[in-house]
This record gives structure tokens, sequence and C-alpha cells, in this order.
């Protein structure tokens, strides 16, 4: 008896792990075609060759974002539209790094986590999306300007 509940339970384990992955990999592959479509349109249309990493940024408006290097082995950025558009290229080296973009929270926020650091694109053009927590476990988003590191936005005790 005991070896039949051991083998249900086995089955069963079996039979989770597995739809957890499927379901796993169908939520993800919108997001990962999207992806491969905008990556591809930037090697395409842009002097980025190589591609380092993409994530999709959701704003007003949805990019995606696509870092890597061009012909000459410098870091550049693309954000490509969701929706038909044109590509916007950047030189990394003409905007803030993402310590940069920490540092400066720090130095005006107290944060208690950092929950996540993203590049985006808004109304005003390339952004550093910081995501925190506050010292009361306040959700906070805080936007500097990736040319200049200047304060764009605030959204604080969500």
């Amino acid at each position: 008896m005991k070896k039949w509940i051991s083998i249900i339970i086995a089955a069963a384990i079996l039979v989770i792990g597995t739809a957890s992955v499927i379901l796993y990999q169908s939520a993800r592959a919108p997001v990962e075609e999207e992806i491969d479509k905008a990556s591809k349109r930037v090697l395409d249309e842009t002097p980025i060759k190589e591609i380092d990493q993409a994530n999709i940024y959701h704003g007003a408006n949805a990019y995606t974002v696509v870092i890597g290097k061009d012909g000459d082995n410098e870091k550049m950025v693309a954000f490509v539209p969701e929706k038909k558009g044109e590509i916007i290229v950047k030189q990394w080296a003409d905007g803030i790094s993402k310590e940069q973009a920490i540092n400066k929270l720090n130095d005006e926020k107290n944060p208690e986590e950092i929950l996540s650091v993203r590049l985006g694109h808004e109304s005003v053009g390339p952004v550093w999306e910081i995501t925190y927590l506050d010292n009361q476990k306040n959700l906070n988003y805080f936007y500097l300007l990736f040319s200049n590191g200047e304060w764009w936005k605030k959204i604080e005790n969500l």
C-alpha cells in the first residue's frame, strides 16, 4: 500500500512539475517573440552588430530596449517601439550608467530595498526607471533622464 501511495505522489509531482514548465514557457512565448522580432530589426536597421541584452519596457508606450555593440565595439542602446515606428539609437557613453542612477536615488531618497533598475523610453526620451521600497515598505518609482541624470518624475507611496 505504501508503495502505491509513493508512486501516486511521485506521479503527481511529475505531472505538476511538467505542467508548470509548459505553462511558464507558453506565458513567456509572446515576450520572447517580441524580443526576437525587435532584435532582428535592430541588427538590420541600426549600427548595432552584436546584442548583449534585450528586455521590454512598458511606459506610456511599449518599447523593446536592446543593448549591444556596433562595429567599432562601442556600446549602444536601441529603443524599438512595439508598434510600427522608428528605432531610436543612442550611444551608451552619452548617458549615465545604472550605477550612477542608483547613486542619484540614494542621494535623494533613502530606499529600503531597490526592486529593479530598467532603461526605458518615455515622452522625454530615454529614462532610467528605478522601482524601490521605502522605509515604510511603500512602493515608489523614480525616473531619471538617461542623458544627464536629472530627475524627471517620481511616483511615491503606492
